[in-house]
């Protein structure tokens, strides 16, 4: 005869089973595909790309600190003419010979290293302004400036379009558009699995040296282009993982179809947000006015992502949603009063 209290501890286990897995199993709503758990969480970068977050971090983390993104306004630019500040004028030359901001040097993307260190002395200058047709050339050139701590870079917002109307008709007024608004949806995209890790080819042995030798990279002329239209996009958007770079409710009032909301401060240099970005396809990636884009796209290209940014982001698709909803969503819809009648000079 067995003995009657292990039995009854058996069979009271063996209840406490079936009540448990059956509980489980019928409470509750089943969970979504993306809510299934898929793996662990990428936490850190291996290899030259964890050197080089490392090394960002360490300088500050600027992509997620109050700096970011560094921009200033034409009409400050206006005032502070007479100001420690240097001007430099990223257009082609011949743009820049027909119109530019007084005392502004002409140099272009690929140059401009070689200018700060070769030139000038950056610091002795209360602000360097960078300025270009329409403040994403320049956007995207003083995210990589600040990255390496150049920490009194601005871009100036809206370009030389902000600075006299004479620009801004070839460039912010003429790409305005809401040609693609109908086609925007409210229904969010998942995320991907976290599983993407960047890998770097580099010859640097340090994060700092790894970081130099990036930055030099992707302001070089064979790093490719950093624009794309939004034709392109709205016809064939599952050619590209399109990231929305906004806050939640612009990011529900309407996005492209397919785009992934990523937060503007919660997703650059954190390796379980990154590594849900894909390394082997073209990342476009989108806000109001492309300038924090292209602020995204310099960081994301740094670490070797083909990432562009949406050309005029959403003024270049939804322009007069943005106009409609500009007091509930405190969007930035460009308009005659963004730009100014500044003087400007003519080289000869």
């Amino acid at each position: 005869m067995g003995n009657p209290y292990k039995s009854a501890v058996l069979w009271g286990s063996l209840l406490f089973a079936i009540i448990v897995f059956y509980s489980c199993k019928q409470s509750g709503p089943a969970k979504s595909s993306s809510e299934v758990s898929t793996g662990p969480v990428i936490t850190s970068f291996n290899g030259a790309a964890g050197m080089l977050i490392d090394q960002l971090r360490e300088q500050g983390d600027y992509v997620n600190s109050r700096q970011f993104p560094s921009m200033i306004k034409a009409p400050t630019v206006h005032e502070e003419l007479d100001g420690n500040i240097h001007i430099i004028d990223m257009r082609r030359e011949d743009y820049f010979n027909k119109g530019h901001i007084k005392g502004a040097v002409n140099i272009r993307r690929s140059e401009i290293l070689d200018h700060f260190e070769n030139e000038i002395l950056p610091f002795q200058y209360d602000k360097i302004i960078l300025i270009c047709y329409g403040g994403h050339i320049a956007s995207f050139t003083t995210q990589l400036l600040r990255l390496l701590g150049y920490g009194n870079v601005y871009a100036m917002r809206y370009g030389m379009s902000g600075w006299n109307s004479d620009f801004a008709k070839d460039f912010w007024a003429a790409r305005i558009s809401s040609d693609y608004q109908d086609q925007l949806v409210s229904e969010a995209s998942p995320k991907p699995p976290s599983r993407y890790q960047p890998v770097l080819q580099t010859t640097g042995t340090t994060g700092e040296e790894i970081l130099y030798e990036r930055v030099r990279a992707v302001l070089s002329k064979d790093n490719g282009p950093i624009f794309i239209d939004q034709e392109p996009v709205f016809k064939n958007p599952d050619n590209y993982y399109i990231i929305n770079f906004e806050r939640k409710d612009k990011y529900e009032s309407g996005h492209i179809p397919g785009a992934i909301r990523y937060k503007p401060q919660g997703t650059l240099g954190i390796p379980s947000e990154m590594s849900t970005i894909p390394t082997d396809q073209t990342v476009v990636i989108y806000c109001g006015t492309g300038h924090n884009s292209q602020f995204a796209v310099a960081y994301l290209r740094l670490f070797g992502y083909d990432a562009k940014s949406m050309n005029y982001g959403n003024n270049g698709f939804m322009h007069q949603k943005m106009i409609e909803e500009r007091e509930q969503l405190s969007w930035h819809p460009f308009t005659d009063e963004d730009t100014n009648e500044f003087p400007y000079v003519i080289s000869e």
